[in-house]
């Protein structure tokens, strides 16, 4: 076999001086190139002038075990494969060297043949661990880098939501978000088209991960691209047209919740996009639900989108959120049933997502926890 095939030089490290010449011969006849050492010392004079891809190491050397040596070797020249060799035909023996990191053990008088096959049987299975090592280091080495990445993007999309709570004449909201990976699908939004009006949106782009987070700020672009046109049916088709390829070529579809609160009449015009979580707090002692949904944007092409409204009272809460708060809090999958009163009493909209999503940072979910609340304050000036 050609050298190129065959790998590194051999060391034998074997005090019978005539056998290990004899050895060296054999794997030079082979275009190995091999040298000697007779002792444990000249053993490590050898390896401190030259790079040896195998050593071939006698178990008992006239000044320590071959045992010590390997161990040595193991833990100072990991790449070196290491054969052992004996006079002692002992399984024990063996087995200690491999269980010690030897890749063979084999007993003297060794053939030519066993001889040449044990050097490069031992130089393929060491290359072979070298290159798992090394892929292994190259693969966790991309998972650090994807994980400094994705939560690079987490930050960066956390720094797109709005910050909460918002505290404006009249009005309140607040809103929590959870990603259950990462980043996310899920989003909320609000802003204020004019002095008069707050419009506020929660989306869940269906999918999870890195595509979904993606399509999520083509969704909230999109929505707020379109905020200046009056009509809200208009403006929801005008961003569903401007989603339509991306969802299409992702083969997604969004549901969304997107409202429009008139500060001083209490008037909330809605749409609801296939999203279906959405209920008014009559004070703390009433809930009604927002009945009215359509489909999902990108799920049906020219898809109409039918306006709804409800009228907020001082002291009332409009509620959204997403399907990941029922793996929270199952008992809100029945619409009827009243919410909490710790949380129907809550002071603030801030304190009452904070009430509703208690919890939900020390679990591990199985989806996005969104959860938006809008309120009516009851002294408009306060």
């Amino acid at each position: 076999m050609p050298p190129e095939e065959t790998g590194p030089r051999t060391l034998i490290v074997e005090d019978e001086e005539a056998l290990a010449k004899s050895m060296a011969r054999i794997l030079k006849s082979r275009n190995i190139e091999a040298d000697t050492a007779f002792s444990g010392a000249e053993a490590r004079q050898r390896m401190a002038e030259a790079e040896y891809g195998v050593v071939l190491l006698d178990v008992r050397l006239p000044d320590e075990s071959g045992y010590g040596l390997l161990s040595e070797l193991r833990a100072l020249k990991p790449d070196i494969a290491v054969v052992m060799i004996s006079g002692v035909d002992d399984p024990e023996l063996g087995k200690a060297a491999v269980e010690h990191g030897a890749h063979g053990y084999f007993v003297k008088p060794i053939g030519s043949t066993e001889l040449y096959l044990a050097v490069v049987n031992a130089i393929r299975r060491r290359r072979l661990e070298l290159e798992y090592q090394a892929n292994l280091k190259r693969l966790e080495q991309m998972v650090a880098e994807r994980a400094e990445q994705m939560q690079n993007a987490a930050h960066v999309q956390e720094g797109m939501l709005p910050r909460s709570p918002l505290d404006g004449d009249g009005f309140e909201v607040a809103a929590h978000f959870t990603p259950a990976r990462e980043i996310s699908g899920d989003f909320y939004d609000w802003y204020l088209p004019d002095a008069n009006r707050i419009a506020v949106t929660l989306g869940d782009v269906m999918g999870k991960g890195l595509p979904a987070a993606m399509m999520m700020a083509t969704v909230r672009a999109a929505l707020r691209a379109s905020a200046q046109v009056e009509d809200l049916e208009q403006s929801v088709r005008l961003a569903a047209r401007i989603m339509e390829a991306p969802l299409e070529v992702n083969q997604a579809f969004v549901t969304v919740f997107h409202g429009v609160f008139d500060i001083t009449s209490g008037d909330v015009h809605y749409i609801d996009a296939g999203h279906g979580h959405a209920r008014i707090l009559r004070g703390s002692t009433g809930q009604e639900n927002l009945s009215l949904r359509g489909a999902p944007i990108g799920m049906f092409p020219d898809t109409e989108f039918s306006i709804g409204w409800a009228n907020l009272k001082p002291g009332d809460t409009l509620l959204v959120f997403s399907d990941g708060l029922l793996d929270l809090r199952p008992d809100m999958a029945v619409k009827d049933v009243l919410l909490p009163a710790d949380v129907r009493r809550s002071a603030t909209a801030q304190e009452l997502v904070d009430n509703l999503t208690q919890g939900v940072r020390g679990r591990e979910m199985a989806d996005d926890v969104t959860v938006l609340a809008l309120r009516r304050k009851w002294n408009p000036k306060a």
